[in-house]
């Protein structure tokens, strides 16, 4: 979307309002119309026609959304709001913002280290299971290695490498791993910074050119591949993978008694349509029952590509876990980063009374356990 696409794009919006009555960090935030779709549209035209100069204010406001796409779907003018943000943030980027990663910008710094030639990847040592380096069918691991040693706590890396492989060898396949792939590029696409995004889809793009299958257990990485790469693999988030091999007959389940329910994604949700794979699969092998806000209609973790991690998406974060804990005893969910968001609340000290106590799992260390 070039400038002047993105200008008419732009005035589609009617100013109905109907995104702050659904945006869940506006409810959270209960600010001014720059904490909603509307606000932040407006500010984007003032960027690109340069009439607004670059402040923090403005900086937080454009990067505080999480990009989830719940406005984008109900928008009745069809404004495109999650690529307004986005290339309001290659603007801001392009100006000299400072892009307001949390962690300390950790996971930014990784990804350029993945971009390395020379660096020494030792973390398949982790991986139990019979995988090659080499093979049509390739495992995608992305950022997972590396999310523990800088959060500081366990989501269970090791278990989803690890279970991801077990999958694969029950249905007979053993999954290539290269271990000089890059990150995917989604933190830097949907932070704005275009070179870097540019220069990780390049490298990966020439390491996945004899792939035929790319599987991923991250819906991050699974929306990234498939719709910002040109790849000739097809490409699989690890729930819809599981669900055609059960179809086939080549995986076989001990079901549980265990209450489960799933937490959307937004990535493999609203931005890539599926919501029913990771059911089918939890069906069969649990006591599943969805939340009462699911699917199309289920709200985010908060916080996108390691930004915006603050009070506003802590609350999000409290209410959806709090829905969890009344509708089940686990709640499951296929993304990397929202295991991680999940369970960094649990870990930290809670002042509320009556606190969320449901278990949150991945969706792939589940399944897992559950393999004959």
């Amino acid at each position: 979307m070039n400038n002047e696409q993105l200008l008419i794009d732009i005035t589609k919006c009617s100013r109905c309002g109907k995104c702050g009555a659904i945006c869940p960090m506006y409810k959270e935030t209960e600010g001014w119309d720059t904490d909603v779709a509307r606000g932040r549209v407006l500010l984007t035209w003032g960027l690109a026609r340069g009439d607004l100069d670059v402040n923090q204010e403005l900086v937080e406001a454009i990067y505080r959304c999480p990009t989830c796409m719940m406005c984008e779907q109900q928008c009745t003018s069809g404004v495109k709001v999650t690529e307004i943000i986005r290339k309001a943030r290659e603007l801001l980027v392009e100006k000299g913002a400072d892009i307001p990663f949390s962690h300390k910008a950790a996971f930014d710094l990784i990804s350029r280290i993945t971009l390395r030639d020379d660096l020494k990847r030792d973390w398949t040592d982790l991986i139990e299971g019979d995988f090659v380096d080499k093979g049509e069918i390739v495992y995608f691991v992305g950022s997972l290695p590396y999310i523990e040693p800088v959060m500081n706590f366990d989501i269970g890396a090791r278990r989803i490498m690890s279970g991801a492989v077990k999958i694969l060898n029950h249905a007979g396949i053993k999954p290539a791993i290269i271990p000089q792939l890059a990150d995917s590029g989604h933190d830097a696409f949907w932070s704005g910074q275009t070179d870097l995004f540019n220069a990780l889809r390049e490298k990966n793009t020439k390491l996945l050119k004899g792939a035929k299958v790319i599987v991923t257990t991250c819906a991050e990485d699974y929306r990234t591949l498939s719709k910002e790469y040109s790849l000739p693999a097809k490409v699989y988030h690890i729930s819809q993978y599981v669900r055609d091999l059960m179809k086939q007959g080549k995986l076989s389940f001990e079901k549980g008694t265990e209450k489960v329910t799933y937490h959307d994604p937004c990535r493999l949700g609203r931005h890539m349509g599926e919501f029913e794979a990771p059911r089918e699969v939890l069906k069969q092998i649990a006591d599943f029952k969805d939340m009462p806000r699911h699917g199309k209609d289920g709200p985010c973790c908060g916080v996108g590509a390691w930004m915006n991690c603050n009070e506003f998406s802590k609350e999000i974060r409290q209410d959806r876990l709090m829905e969890a804990s009344q509708t089940a005893e686990i709640m499951i969910t296929a993304c990397s980063k929202c295991v991680s968001h999940f369970r960094c609340f649990l870990e930290e000290p809670n002042e509320k009374e009556n606190p969320p106590t449901v278990k949150v799992m991945d969706f792939t260390d589940f399944v897992a356990s559950k393999l004959k």
